[in-house]
């Protein structure tokens, strides 16, 4: 073979499951602080520096800094004369202070500005501005905290740990903040309370059953607090808080359900619920009553309705209808006019006249736009030509059980079926996850509009596990049936090179996390229809991940290897790093982060170990490990290096 691949020890050591025997010879490497494993590790990163040329890497860097779109400010805030708000960029994030007009003014928080922790986002009590909840997290730790700080004083004044969401109250002076803690192979969720007045911590509320995380909301007029608790990704147990005694009643005590909250008007609390209709209905329960005496308001069948807001005491439904985004006013009865039709529009925070979204597309830079209860208008962003590129909305036959898979292809308007495209495939397909229009793929950050006008396809998969086509569609893509996502995503390449656009030596494939399962699972089930695959932060052993920290979240999603020998078969079936044989593969890059408590890194080593020791052509595989890497592709200037990588190899490996 051509390459002289870093030896990787290969451990005797035979598992026993339900009766049958498995080989573990890379078990060993989930141990990252072993020295071998250390070692182990240095000699892939030095073997991956050799395969790029640094000129290569530094002219890559330059070109995809010119080509990237200005990553907009979220979860957006009134605070003082402007705006609170999270800025990402480069991998890294911060809070920053914006003026009126949403310039940025300064930098408030950055890595490491709190106590050895990166913050996510700031939060201002709606009584004081100067009191701020912010999320932020250690280095691979499993959840991030919540911190109480007081801006004019400079002080953390309390951190609440292990949380993923929490809310102020709008009458006192508290945050309410969901704290999970995994004991075995169960979740124990609490929901605290800090007091200004105290600055003491207290349990306010403790879930007797096994959730994998907590949420805390409070209605838009600060008079009703809900509590949610997740069984899994999709289905909840409601409560309805009341901050005056400290009492709490479920909404729906039997069983967890598809709920999502939207506000509480009028003596009633707006749900939608996914129930009896998939695609989502909305249900009013009165005050003081459970899910038993719901009405329907609205039922849409075309669409599928993913969240709601209120605003000036009228409820706005965000939907989707084959991945893109509409509004829709309850009470006028009404869609709204967006600025494209095939397009994204995703709430990312409030301004002094209304509610703030991040507006995104196949063929145009994002933008910020402001919907003030009448007109939506551009806040802060630029308007394009676009006429010389299509999005065509296509489907294709799963080559399992044949359903028809939609999907999204961007090209030039002049681009010709001659096979001579490169083609760049994306999908995710888990965890009840849409993958809306974007102007730029996430893993390898790739410019959509400037990939297609260099000649290439960008085709984006709507793959069953999401929920772009409500709670079936999620659930024909998980557990027992997850391999659904996997032939979903194969026909849908299949089709696009039986149409002529591009041919297998052409295709590059990007995924991470569950994505990158699925990465993984296609280069071992189908190694003969890619030309290059990015596979970033990884889940690649299916029968060891449930032993994970986080193993009692993905559970939930994936099954349990130490149910029942059915699952484990299932399981063992697609799991990556077992199913690698002596054939030929195609290019691939593996990413990992050694600090990454979402998915260890043992998953990517592992695969990259078997994979260099099987592969049967003369194309390369590839693992990088960053150090400081968690569920990323790294912070900073190891950011840009990762995606430059990224670009280099497939530009080396497509034909």
């Amino acid at each position: 073979m051509k390459y002289d691949y870093p030896k990787c020890r290969k451990s005797d050591l035979v598992e026993e499951r339900f009766g049958h025997k498995l080989e573990a010879p890379y078990t060993w490497l989930r141990n990252t602080k072993d020295p071998e494993v250390k070692d182990f590790t240095a000699r892939e990163n030095a073997f991956t520096d050799l395969y790029f040329d640094p000129k290569e890497i530094e002219e890559m860097i330059a070109k995809l800094k010119a080509e990237h779109n200005e990553e907009l400010p979220s979860g957006i805030h009134p605070w003082h004369e402007g705006y609170i708000a999270t800025e990402s960029h480069e991998g890294n994030y911060s809070v920053i202070e914006l003026d009126k007009d949403l310039n940025k003014v300064k930098t408030l928080f950055k890595r490491y500005d709190l106590p050895e922790r990166t913050p996510f986002s700031a939060t201002p009590s709606p009584l004081d501005d100067d009191l701020l909840a912010i999320m932020a997290q250690v280095d691979g730790a499993p959840r991030p905290d919540n911190i109480i700080y007081d801006y004019k004083n400079e002080k953390i004044l309390k951190i609440l740990p292990l949380t993923f969401s929490g809310v102020w109250s709008k009458r006192n002076a508290v945050f309410y903040s969901p704290t999970t803690l995994s004991e075995g192979n169960s979740c124990k969720t609490i929901i605290q309370k800090w007091e200004k007045e105290t600055n003491e911590v207290s349990d306010v509320f403790t879930y007797e059953g096994n959730a994998i995380f907590g949420n805390t909301e409070v209605s838009e007029d600060g008079n009703s607090m809900i509590f949610s608790f997740s069984v899994n990704y999709s289905q909840d147990f409601f409560y309805v808080y009341n901050e005056d005694d400290g009492t709490a009643y479920p909404i729906n005590p039997e069983r967890a359900m598809m709920l999502n909250y939207v506000d509480s008007i009028n003596g009633k609390h707006y749900f939608i619920s996914f129930e009896n209709d998939p695609h989502g209905e909305v249900i009013a329960i009165p005050f003081g009553k459970d899910i038993s005496f719901a009405e329907r308001v609205y039922l849409e069948e075309e669409a599928y309705i993913e969240g709601g807001t209120s605003l000036n005491d009228k409820i706005y439904l965000l939907s989707s209808k084959d991945g893109a985004s509409r509004v829709y006013c309850l009470d006028d009865e009404k869609a709204l006019e967006l600025p494209e039709a095939v397009s994204s529009l995703m709430p990312c925070g409030k301004s002094r006249n209304g509610r703030i979204f991040e507006f995104d597309s196949f063929t145009s830079s994002p933008k910020l736009l402001e919907y003030d209860g009448v007109k939506f208008t551009t806040l802060y962003g630029k308007d394009e030509d676009t006429s010389d590129l299509v999005v065509e909305f296509l489907t294709a036959p799963s080559t399992g059980d044949k359903k028809q898979i939609p999907y999204y292809l961007v090209r030039s308007k002049d681009a010709q079926k001659d096979k001579s495209h490169k083609t760049l495939i994306y999908g995710y397909g888990g965890y009840n996850a849409g993958m809306p229009p974007w102007s730029t793929e996430r893993i390898s950050q790739t410019n959509i509009a400037s990939w297609v006008r260099a000649g290439g396809i960008y085709v984006h998969c709507l793959l069953r596990g999401g929920n772009e086509y409500g709670s079936t569609w999620h659930e024909e893509g998980m557990g027992m049936k997850k391999k659904n996502c996997y032939y979903d995503f194969i026909g849908i390449a299949e089709k696009v090179i039986a149409d002529g656009w591009t041919k297998p030596a052409s295709i590059a494939i990007s995924g991470c996390s569950n994505g990158g399962l699925l990465m993984s699972t296609l280069v071992t089930m189908r190694p003969d229809l890619w030309g290059c695959v990015i596979d970033s932060v990884p889940h690649t052993d299916m029968i060891h991940f449930a032993d994970d920290d986080r193993g009692p979240m993905y559970i939930t999603e994936y099954g349990d290897p130490n149910n029942s020998e059915e699952e484990y078969l299932y399981l063992l079936s697609y799991s990556p790093v077992h199913n690698v044989k002596e054939v030929a593969y195609p290019a691939t890059y593996i990413q990992t982060g050694e600090c990454d408590n979402n998915v260890p890194p043992y998953h990517g080593k592992s695969f990259a170990a078997t994979m260099q020791e099987k592969n049967q052509s003369d194309n390369p595989i590839l693992l990088r490990v960053l150090e400081l890497g968690s569920h990323d592709r790294g912070q900073g200037d190891v950011f840009w290096q990762t995606i430059a990588e990224m670009h280099v190899f497939m530009e080396k490996n497509l034909k």
